[in-house]
């Protein structure tokens, strides 16, 4: 019975030693499997991550191209508007020089000697039908001058 009993200790040492055995091999698979999961939840994330980084470089690629392409405008506007400047000040200028002759001939008309206001004057009475009496009256110009401006408003009058 010794050995039956030393055979039954046996046994069950081995059938204990093989649960042992079969539940570390257990726990190892699921911890593979866990293991497994998480490498393919990696593997997922890095394949994200991936495409997101394909996505941004895509991304980038096109705002630097039109990036390029609105400094290209801004500077083609930039370049106009300085030709567009420059000929305006070439306006300004040219409209400058003429205003001012213009102002000096403004200037010379009304600091005539008073003898040319008078010969106008003479010359306005003429063109209104004044004689030549009332023509040396108001002006105070020679008989001579006053008869020479009638003779000629009365050819330009015939012609």
């Amino acid at each position: 019975m010794e050995n039956i009993s030393t055979n039954l200790i046996s046994l069950i040492t081995f059938v204990i030693v093989i649960l042992l055995v079969l539940l570390l091999v257990a726990r190892i698979l699921a911890r593979k499997n866990r293991f497994a999961q998480q490498i393919d939840e990696l593997q997922q994330q890095v394949n994200s991550q991936e495409i997101q980084l394909l996505e941004l470089q895509d991304l980038l690629a096109r705002q630097q191209s039109q990036l390029e392409i609105n400094q290209r405008h801004c500077t083609e506007s930039q370049i106009e508007n300085e030709q567009v400047s420059k000929q305006l000040e070439h306006r300004i200028k040219v409209t400058q020089e003429q205003f001012s002759n213009q102002f000096q001939s403004i200037e010379q008309v009304l600091h005539q000697q008073p003898e040319d206001k008078l010969y106008t004057r003479a010359q306005k009475l003429v063109e209104l039908g004044a004689d030549l009496a009332e023509i040396i009256r108001e002006c105070d110009i020679p008989r001579a001058e006053a008869e020479m401006l009638l003779s000629i408003h009365q050819r330009k009058a015939v012609k």
